[in-house]
């Protein structure tokens, strides 16, 4: 039997979790003018991975501000979702961190150009 994590916490009880969502205009379909996501994800992939890792902690801190909102708001099954979100987030960002350290010794720094 799956339980729900959320049973039990005390925002979540009383309250329907079928509620209308919210007006979705406040979520862009663009990034500073770019609306070709291939275009911005080569752009994210072309950061430099020290960058790349504050991005993404940057991203699961904003995704997990998000989840902690839908679960106040009773929208148990999109905080769930969001907290897997933010869950495989820090994954990345440690992963690119851990690159970084492995490739750092191998960078030619701009001093020796």
């Amino acid at each position: 039997m799956l339980v729900n994590p959320f049973h039990s916490l005390p925002f979540v009880r009383g309250i329907k979790t079928n509620k209308a969502m919210s007006n979705c205009s406040q979520h862009k379909k663009e990034v500073a003018g770019i609306s070709d996501m291939k275009v911005l994800a080569e752009m994210i992939g072309d950061l430099h991975y020290q960058s790349l890792e504050v991005l993404l902690d940057e991203l699961q801190i904003k995704i997990n501000h998000d989840a902690n909102k839908d679960g106040f708001e009773g929208r148990v099954k999109l905080s769930a979702e969001l907290t897997k979100c933010v869950v495989s987030l820090r994954e990345a960002s440690l992963a690119i961190g851990r690159a970084w350290k492995i490739s750092k010794p191998h960078m030619v720094s701009s001093s020796n150009k």
